[in-house]
């Protein structure tokens, strides 16, 4: 079989290499003269990575690529209204995705000069595309690869029905220095708060940075006649930006500066007629606000590669092809669309409403309530709540269809004025008491903290954590978690800011949102928990309280797993333990530190048995060995 692919872009060079893999015949018809260079860079997630990995199984050339790991977004006046952790983005420079795809395949495939003109048909399938130097080419299937304005389209189903153009993007590359925290991984885009006009930079693998305005062309949009025209247009239109801005655009080039006319059309029909089939822009084209084009292009060259190996008659394997990506493509249109109504319109946002690029929409899973709630007075800073975690996990792992864990703060330390509970009354009374606490129970505390930077109070972390549950309750108890590995094993002093921000975004939680609720509406609900832990006269950490229907069962302080699963078993007769199914890797992922003693605790295996299944991810470097001052613990390696 024999494809024809029309556009020697990404799309088109990507399924041309995975249908030479397959051991077809492929020509790629490229218009431009040479290898183009035109475009400057763009996003990609791990996915579209993962396509492009197993394009070279034997990795003889190196992608050059800038991972981007977090997501902002400012006004011009400094303000954050976001900062989220995303999961990993890639920033690649077009011409080395170009360059890379090009060693793959034999020069002798590709044809450049070739701009398409029209097919000739016989029996209603193309036979031949002809190009306008007069080149003829035959084959079985012919691949439309040739972009958004792609004229293999328009051959096929006509003039295409854009949506008006509205909105302009101007892109650059710029070779400036900034020396903002994080900004080597970070996209951070500065949004205008009353109209509709933003700029955004994002690192790429060389230490330049791509960068992008777009704008609402109902504002201005003049004829820039040349790049000091351009360039003057964009100073001039940014001047109430931030100084970054400024200094981006004074590492700029001008003249390779491009302004790019955004628009989109509708969900097409088909992706194909007969033995004509379109990939990547030419199939469909969202707004650049989704940051999904390339990937978009790598599935479905993937896609389009898989559905013609497993159908013999093409017209069939486009048809499974267009059923298997339109649902997808669709929603990033959809995406695009909306984004740009919250562009065009600012005034209507909120930190709760902005819809985010680069991250995908997940469908949220309304959970049903569960027969069982557990009331969990706790602290940020209770070393004896520390201590019953892992019963908790386990607890929750056997019994999570039954068993809703609702976390309360308690308040333990509201500050060091007239405190005495115990016999601790000030922060090297807690050192002692935590250096006892990790021998008595075997696990790992190090009360150096309250020597080297105490606490002032535990009201901050709490307040932070009714903050994170404003988010997300799954999110927050991994925040508390983060918390309590700050303090507890890394000596950190959880009521600084940065470090509540740290743990925030490692939790998938938007810092920038959780710090204005801790200044507001988290202050309220932490008083909440308060006047319901002096309602239960809570004096001791941990209490809980086990509530169904009709009884309600308490304990205090540290409790053995038995004593626990016994009142669920006691509550809820007819539960049914979950069979142990986690995989090691899986627990770390969920969990980031254990001791050896833990992990075989929760996986329900001997401690001769974790040893070795501890040492073998670690010889696979997917966990690490971290030694805190009273034992030695494994992490997660990712969990950075």
């Amino acid at each position: 079989m024999k494809a024809v692919v029309i556009g020697g872009g990404i799309a088109g060079l990507t399924v041309s290499v995975m249908l030479l893999k397959n051991n077809w015949e492929v020509v790629v018809c490229e218009k431009s003269k040479q290898i183009e260079t035109r475009g400057h860079a763009f996003l990609m997630d791990s996915n579209g990575m993962g396509i492009i990995q197993s394009l070279d199984s034997k990795s003889h050339k190196k992608l050059q690529k800038a991972k981007i790991d977090l997501y902002s977004l400012k006004r011009p006046n400094g303000e954050e209204l976001i900062k989220i952790k995303l999961d990993p983005w890639y920033c690649i420079k077009r011409i080395d995705l170009i360059d890379y795809l090009y060693h793959l395949l034999p020069n002798s495939i590709v044809e450049h000069n070739r701009v398409f003109s029209h097919f000739i048909y016989a029996n209603e399938r193309a036979v031949a595309a002809v190009f306008e130097n007069g080149t003829i080419e035959y084959g079985d299937i012919f691949i439309g690869s040739d972009g958004s304005n792609s004229k293999v389209r328009e051959a096929i189903f006509g003039p295409t029905d854009f949506t008006p153009m509205v909105i302009k993007e101007i892109v650059g590359v710029s070779s400036t220095k900034l020396s903002a925290r994080h900004v080597k991984t970070m996209f951070q885009k500065i949004q205008h708060s009353e109209k509709g006009l933003s700029f955004g930079y994002i690192p790429t693998n060389n230490n330049d940075f791509v960068w992008f305005m777009q704008y609402d062309i109902a504002l201005v949009d003049p004829l820039q006649h040349n790049e000091q025209d351009l360039k003057s247009f964009c100073y001039d239109l940014l001047k109430e930006f931030p100084i970054e801005v400024k200094e981006v655009l004074d590492g700029n080039d001008f003249s390779t500066t491009y302004i790019w006319n955004t628009r989109d059309f509708d969900l097409l029909p088909s992706f194909n007629k007969n033995n004509i089939v379109l990939i990547g822009d030419a199939a469909h084209l969202a707004l650049p606000f989704t940051s999904a084009g390339t990937t978009n292009a790598l599935h479905d060259a993937k896609v389009v590669t898989e559905c013609l190996l497993k159908f013999k008659d093409p017209v069939n394997a486009f048809s499974n092809y267009y059923h298997s990506r339109a649902s997808e493509v669709k929603s990033h249109l959809e995406q695009g669309r909306a984004i740009k109504e919250l562009f065009l319109n600012p005034l209507s946002n909120n930190e709760r409403n902005f819809l985010l690029p680069l991250i995908s929409s997940k469908n949220k899973v309304t959970q049903a309530k569960k027969p069982l709630k557990i009331l969990y007075f706790t602290d940020p800073i209770c070393s004896t709540c520390w201590v019953i975690q892992p019963i908790l996990r386990k607890l929750q792992l056997e019994y999570d269809d039954f068993i809703e864990i609702e976390y309360r703060m308690g308040g333990l330390l509201p500050s060091w004025v007239n405190f005495n509970r115990g016999n601790i009354a000030n922060p090297n009374d807690v050192a002692t008491h935590w250096e006892d606490v990790s021998q008595q129970f075997s696990t790992p505390i190090d009360g150096d903290v309250w020597i080297e930077d105490p606490l002032e109070s535990s009201f901050p972390p709490s307040i932070a954590f009714k903050a994170a549950q404003l988010q997300s309750k799954e999110n927050a108890v991994l925040f508390l978690s983060r918390l309590k590995e700050m303090v507890f094993i890394e000596k950190k002093n959880i009521t600084k800011t940065e470090f509540i921000e740290d743990a925030a975004l490692k939790c998938g939680l938007d810092a920038a949102v959780l710090l204005k609720d801790i200044r507001t509406k988290a202050v309220d609900l932490f008083l909440d928990d308060l006047r319901l832990a002096q309602y239960n006269e809570i004096k001791t950490f941990p209490t809980l309280f086990f509530i169904n229907e009709t009884k309600n069962v308490s304990v205090k302080g540290l409790q053995t797993y038995e004593k626990l699963e016994s009142i669920v078993t006691e509550l809820l007769p007819d539960c049914i333990k979950k069979p142990n199914t986690v995989q090691p890797e899986a627990l770390f992922q969920k969990y980031n530190y254990m001791t050896e003693m833990e992990f075989s605790f929760l996986m329900n295996c001997t401690v001769e048995k974790s040893q070795d299944i501890l040492n073998q991810l670690n010889s696979e470097e997917i966990i690490e060995k971290y030694d805190s001052k009273n034992g030695l613990l494994w992490r997660y390696k990712d969990y950075n």
